[in-house]
C-alpha cells in the first residue's frame, strides 16, 4: 500500500492521569487514565456499556467537546489518528463506494494514479472490491461500516482508533478486518480497538485493557460462551402475527433483495432471522412493518395490511439498527412517552407505562438525560424501550446486540421473553451473529441471497 512507518517514534500514544468530564457533567467521563501504546502495538479495550470507551476514542482523536473540563496529559505521534465511529453513517459523506474510500485520500492531495490504486487495494482487503461503483446508500449497515473501515485503512494512519468495529460485521467481515489490522501492525500501525467482544481478535491483541465508569482497570476477557435459557413456552393459537407471502423486493437499480419469501409468525412466537451482511434481514424487517412497497406479494401484521392508509403505530414496534433513528426527544422520558402521546393515552397512563418500561430497560436513572448523549449501548435501551411502551403485537429488531456487552445481551433477552410471556408478543430478532442464549428462539430461520431457508 504505502510505505511503512520511518523513524518510529517511541510511543505512538501516551495518556497520564487524563480526566475529562462533559459540558455540565458532575462528575467525570474518564478519570485518571494513563495509557501508552507503542508502534506497531495492537490493544483491546473492553468494558460494559457507557463505561467511556467511545469517551476515550474521541478524546484521542480530537472530536470531543471543547467546552469539556480537561486534566492530565494526553499525546499522539505524528499526524491526527483515524476513527472509526460507532454509528459509522455519521462518517458517510460520498454517493459511491469508490468516493468514500477515496475521499480522505483526495482532501490529503493524493495523485489520482496513487488514489485509484490505494482505493482498490483497501476494498479488495476489506472483502467490498465487488461493491466499488455502488451507491453508498443501497449498502446494508454492515456493508457501510466496511466502507469506511476501508477509507480508514487507504490512509494508513500512524494511529487508528477502532469503536465497536465487529458491531456490525458478519464473521467474515471480521477475518477480513483481523488481516487488514495485522498487516498494519506489521508496517508499525498502532491499533486500539474497543469492542465487546474479544475472540476475534485473540491472535492480533497484544495486550487487553478495561474502562469502569471512567477509570482503567485489570480486564478479564469475556467469555463468548453462549448460554442455556429456560423451558420455552409454547407460541399461542389463532390468527398469525405476521403473514408474509410470495414477497419480492427490488432495490432502486433493479436487484432483487427479497425473492419469493413466505413466512408466518404465530402469536408469542419467537423467531431468529439470521444472515450475513446484505442477506436482506433488514429490508425483511422493513417490509413486515411495512416501511416499504414490495414489487410483488402480500404482508399481513397484527392481523392488518400495511400501508399509508393503514398506519400501524402501536401495533408494531421496528428497532431500527441505528439507534439514533428512533431517538429525537429532549430527554429519555420523553422520548419513551412520544408514541404513547401520539396514540392519545390519557397522561396518567403514560406515566405510569413509562415508569414501568423505564424500569424494566434498566433507564429509569437516565429518565432527564438526553438520548443523543449516550452511549450507543444506552441508546439501543432506549430505543427499545420507545418501541416496547405502546406494548405492540408485533415486535421486529434489526441487530439488537450492537453495543451492548455479553451480560447486557443476556438480560435484553431475559427481558424481552418477559414481554412474551406477559402479553403474547411475537418476536423477529434478525442478527449476523448467533444468540447469545441457545433455545431462546423457537426457531431460527436463515436468509442468504435474498431467499429464506426455514429450519
Amino acid at each position: 500500500m504505502v510505505p511503512s512507518c520511518a523513524s518510529e517514534p517511541r510511543e505512538a500514544l501516551s495518556l497520564s492521569g487524563f480526566t475529562y468530564t462533559w459540558p455540565g457533567a458532575l462528575t467525570p467521563g474518564l478519570d485518571g487514565v494513563d495509557l501508552r501504546l507503542r508502534p506497531g502495538e495492537c490493544v483491546w479495550l473492553g468494558g460494559p456499556s457507557g463505561s467511556g470507551k467511545t469517551t476515550l476514542l474521541r478524546a484521542i482523536a480530537g472530536v470531543l467537546p471543547e467546552a469539556g473540563r480537561r486534566e492530565g496529559r494526553l499525546r499522539v505521534e505524528g499526524e491526527r489518528p483515524a476513527l472509526l465511529f460507532q454509528n459509522v453513517e455519521t462518517q458517510l459523506l460520498c454517493t459511491t463506494v469508490r468516493d468514500e474510500v477515496a475521499f480522505g485520500l483526495e482532501l490529503r492531495g493524493i495523485p489520482t494514479r496513487d488514489r485509484e490504486q490505494r482505493v482498490s487495494i483497501a476494498l479488495d482487503a476489506i472483502g467490498l472490491a465487488a461493491l466499488l461503483n455502488r451507491p453508498v446508500g443501497d449498502l446494508s449497515a454492515g456493508e457501510k461500516q466496511r466502507v469506511v473501515l476501508a477509507a480508514l485503512l487507504a490512509l494508513e494512519p500512524g494511529l487508528l482508533l477502532l469503536d465497536e468495529p465487529s458491531s456490525q460485521l458478519d464473521a467474515p467481515g471480521r477475518r477480513s478486518l483481523v488481516a487488514c489490522l495485522g498487516a498494519l501492525k506489521r508496517r508499525g500501525h498502532a491499533v486500539l480497538l474497543a469492542d465487546h467482544v474479544f475472540a476475534p481478535y485473540a491472535e492480533l491483541a497484544d495486550r487487553c485493557v478495561g474502562l469502569k465508569e471512567g477509570r482503567l482497570v485489570a480486564m478479564e476477557v469475556p467469555s463468548e460462551q453462549r448460554a442455556a435459557t429456560g423451558e420455552l413456552p409454547p407460541p399461542a393459537g389463532g390468527e398469525a402475527a405476521l403473514a408474509i407471502e410470495g414477497l419480492l423486493v427490488r432495490d432502486a437499480a433493479g436487484r432483487e433483495l427479497l425473492r419469493d419469501v413466505s413466512l408466518v409468525i404465530a402469536p408469542g412466537e419467537r423467531v431468529h432471522v439470521y444472515g450475513a451482511n446484505g442477506s436482506g434481514k433488514t429490508t425483511l424487517l422493513r417490509a413486515a412493518a411495512g416501511l416499504l412497497q414490495p414489487a410483488r406479494g402480500r404482508v399481513r401484521t397484527a392481523g392488518l395490511r400495511p400501508s399509508a392508509a393503514v398506519p400501524l403505530v402501536g401495533r408494531v414496534g421496528m428497532l431500527f439498527q441505528n439507534p439514533e433513528r428512533n431517538l429525537f426527544e429532549r430527554n429519555v422520558q420523553e422520548e419513551v412517552a412520544f408514541a404513547l402521546r401520539r396514540m392519545g393515552w390519557p397522561r396518567r397512563r403514560i406515566e405510569a407505562r413509562v415508569a414501568e418500561v423505564l424500569d424494566r430497560c434498566a433507564l429509569s436513572q437516565l429518565r432527564e438525560r438526553s438520548p443523543l448523549r449516550l452511549s450507543f449501548g444506552e441508546q439501543h435501551r432506549v430505543a427499545l424501550a420507545s418501541v416496547l411502551a405502546p406494548a405492540p403485537a408485533v415486535l421486529l429488531l434489526d441487530e439488537p446486540f450492537a453495543g451492548l456487552d455479553l451480560e447486557s445481551r443476556h438480560r435484553l433477552l431475559e427481558m424481552l421473553a418477559g414481554e412474551q410471556r406477559r402479553r403474547g408478543i411475537a418476536i423477529v430478532v434478525a442478527s449476523h451473529d448467533e444468540l447469545p442464549a441457545s433455545g431462546w428462539a423457537h426457531r431460527r430461520l436463515e436468509l442468504a441471497g435474498g431467499a429464506l431457508t426455514h429450519a
